[in-house]
């Protein structure tokens, strides 16, 4: 009897450190891994996908998560049976093994663990919301009080979020920092149109806190608000899950052309519902949404066509054209809102119109072939009859995530910025070089600004806090710098709290 109790103790205690041993190394290896591949996330993108919805992941992304600490456990796991097994007959050695084991392989863990707690900020983050701050509520501009008049034509819209394009990827004497220039279509679109940046060569916006990720890059600027939520609470409405609403009260672009008489679409590759955009459009102006399920749906692709995110860059724009014919055959004036996604990190997706410029590099060659098809875009645009009343607006949501895409850059002091052009302007509309170049603002400026661009007057020049960059006032970065406007976003705020879950404040 005692010897089966014996038995019994031995196979229970080896079951329990293997169990260890192989948690222990699935999360070291999925620490590094995080690290080197999502190491550029913010703990508010983190935070704000463990609330919405994670539908339309792709599956390329976990599948590489799973390969990456997966194999090694399971190798551990079954090494550490069969020494359970071999030295069954001399326990005390067998104890003595597999504690030392499952103890490397715990430290291990542990150690990774604390890396990622060190390398995400998440004790700043934490510490910040504890933190209350009165700077949104302080500067806020609701777009609801302000006096916006559209000119008796109205302009059509055409918004394209390019997908992590920042203007990096130029060359140094065009105001990047590369030796070659990755994106010369989009640099030649910036050169010969209006594009803003924050130096006296070609720049861009600073992606500020809030603002870094998909979700938070579309929400900045057509909302002139960062995307921030607490780790405590549920600030995203709790239907977001069921794609019901998403911040009816942080008026946007959306609800201001809806307004005045617009048709809207959003058009992107993937599945809508992934981290709330589904939700976020829904919600303001009527705008049509047209994903990857969407293009199921009406038999664009087959049932069970699958790459990257969904359907890739070559097909959106062929949708696009489509969509564009439909909307201009109306006499309501449109916005088309289109979100790339080949240039999504971690090194892109190499469709069958890429090249191979760059050689191994093939985030380079991607966003190369990126800047070729947006080119080709425009040119068909500018062949269409409605092209004459129409704006085109391009915009990096923000910088890009991949891992070493821009590590190795042997640039100092150089501020990586979002790539911008405005295309076909109004005539009236006042653009000078003072207006244009070394401005200093953030994505939440393009949400006043694109309004002015299609023609409109805005009373203060000012939306939510972004501000128009057509006119000679202040952005907030300009006013308060850079560096204080982000400690401030970072902190609570009651005020914005009451925005998202849409509550009268």
């Amino acid at each position: 009897m005692k010897q089966k109790i014996k038995e019994v103790v031995y196979y229970l205690y080896c079951l329990i450190v293997i169990l260890l041993s192989a948690v222990g190394l699935i999360i070291y290896k999925l620490g590094y891994w995080v690290l080197d591949k999502w190491g550029l996330l913010s703990m508010d993108e983190i935070v704000f996908h463990l609330k919405v919805p994670l539908e339309g992941t792709s599956t390329d992304m976990i599948v590489e998560g799973i390969n990456s600490c997966v194999p090694m456990a399971c190798l551990v796991f079954l090494f550490m049976i069969v020494l359970a097994i071999g030295m069954r007959k001399k326990k005390l050695n067998a104890y003595l093994c597999l504690f030392l084991i499952s103890g490397l392989c715990v430290n291990a863990g542990l150690q990774s663990l604390n890396r990622v707690y060190i390398e995400l900020e998440i004790e700043d983050y934490l510490l910040r919301q504890n933190e209350e701050s009165t700077f949104i509520q302080d500067n806020y501009v609701d777009p609801r009080s302000v006096q916006i008049t559209f000119p008796e034509q109205k302009r059509n819209l055409i918004y394209i979020f390019l997908e992590s394009m920042e203007t990096t990827y130029m060359s140094s004497d065009e105001g990047g920092a590369f030796e070659e220039n990755c994106i010369p279509e989009l640099t030649a679109l910036a050169k010969e149109n209006t594009s803003f940046s924050n130096a006296a060569l070609l720049g861009g916006a600073s992606s500020i806190s809030g603002t870094t990720w998909t979700m938070a890059g579309l929400f900045a600027q057509t909302s002139g608000l960062p995307l921030k939520v607490s780790a405590e609470g549920d600030e995203i409405n709790a239907t977001l899950g069921n794609n019901d609403f998403f911040s009816l009260t942080a008026y946007n672009i959306q609800d201001i052309l809806h307004e005045n008489g617009y048709k809207q679409c959003f058009l992107l590759g993937s599945d809508a519902t992934f981290g709330g955009r589904r939700a976020y459009f829904d919600s303001h102006g009527e705008c049509e949404i047209w994903d990857y399920l969407t293009a199921k749906e009406e038999g664009k692709i087959p049932e069970d066509y699958y790459v990257w995110w969904g359907y890739e860059d070559e097909k959106l724009f062929s949708y696009a054209q489509e969509k564009l014919l439909e909307l201009s055959a109306s006499e309501q004036p449109f916005n088309l809102t289109l979100l790339t996604v080949d240039t999504h990190f971690e090194d892109g997706y190499v469709c069958e119109l890429c090249q191979n410029e760059f050689g191994d590099n093939q985030y380079a060659n991607v966003m190369a072939c990126s800047s070729r098809q947006v080119q080709a875009f425009i040119e068909w645009i500018r062949q269409q009859e409605f092209y004459e009343n129409t704006t085109i607006v391009l915009c990096g949501d923000h910088l890009t995530m991949d891992s070493d895409f821009c590590t190795e850059l042997d640039v100092d002091d150089y501020q990586r910025t979002v790539y911008n052009a405005f295309l076909n302007l109004p005539d009236e509309l006042e653009v000078s070089y003072e207006r244009t170049h070394n401005r200093k603002f953030t994505t939440m400026d393009m949400f006043p600004t694109t309004v002015s661009a299609l023609g409109a007057t805005i009373e203060g020049n000012k939306l939510a806090l972004g501000t128009s960059l057509f006119s000679t006032e202040q952005t907030i970065i300009e006013e308060y710098g850079l560096e204080y406007v982000n400690q401030e976003l970072k902190r609570n705020s009651i005020f914005y709290d009451l925005l998202l879950n849409d509550i009268d404040y």
